[in-house]
């Protein structure tokens, strides 16, 4: 039971994306790790049309890899977690650009073993010129892991949420994070106690609703990361 439960390191690091760790007898436990996301990212902005009007449209930005820093704390079968995605920037095809950034706060309960259910707050903004975009919500998330055999696992997570906008683009969004990937642990039995070294395939959608009345836009990121954990 405690193996199942020392899972729980790094099941929430970057956002939820589940991964194993070695059985500790201390009920506390903290994990630093790194994650490097190879976005994909298309997002959506606003077109004129001939006669008046708008007209929604979607474009592929320049592949970015961003890199996600993740703490998170364990006390028993109670898990914490936060992670940030830096200020960024994209470029279109016709050389405009795009920033973003993002910042996640979970905290879960172990359900079953290797299965925890969370509850989190998600902020991001994205802004090109004078267009601020910003939202902000609750979310809600379940991860989970399974080991495979010898030291590989795989794991997986899915966050839910109704983001709020705080910028002056005035639009609702609703969100959803997935993930999937595999693990391998490295125990090393001292400080750090164990290395956790990740795999997996991350995608993140917003969808803004009413960006044009009876029309919803989306914004999808989504591409390959690689991850380290160090367990202590």
């Amino acid at each position: 039971m405690k193996a199942k439960r020392a899972a729980a390191h790094a099941l929430l690091l970057a956002a939820c994306a589940a991964a194993p760790v070695l059985a500790q007898e201390s009920p506390l436990g903290i994990s630093v790790g790194l994650k490097a996301w190879s976005t994909q990212w298309t997002t959506w902005g606003y077109a004129d049309v001939v006669g008046g009007g708008r007209v929604i449209t979607e474009a592929l930005t320049n592949d970015k890899t961003v890199l996600v820093p993740m703490l998170s704390v364990r006390w028993r079968d109670f898990i914490g977690s936060v992670s940030a995605i830096g200020s960024t920037t994209y470029s279109y095809p016709d050389g405009d650009t795009v920033s973003r950034k993002e910042h996640d706060v979970n905290l879960g309960y172990f359900i079953a073993p290797g299965v925890a259910a969370t509850l989190g707050y998600k902020s991001l903004a994205q802004w090109a010129g004078p267009n601020n975009f910003k939202l902000a919500g609750p979310t809600v998330g379940l991860s989970a892991n399974a080991p495979l055999s010898g030291a590989f696992s795989l794991y997986g997570a899915l966050g839910l949420g109704r983001m709020k906008p705080k910028g002056n683009v005035d639009l609702d969004a609703d969100y959803q994070l997935s993930e999937v990937g595999a693990a391998y642990n490295v125990a090393m039995g001292g400080i750090p106690k164990s290395l956790t070294f990740t795999v997996g395939y991350r995608t993140q959608v917003l969808k803004s609703k009413e960006a044009l009345p009876g029309q919803d836009a989306r914004d999808l990121t989504q591409g390959f990361t690689f991850g380290l954990v160090a367990a202590f």
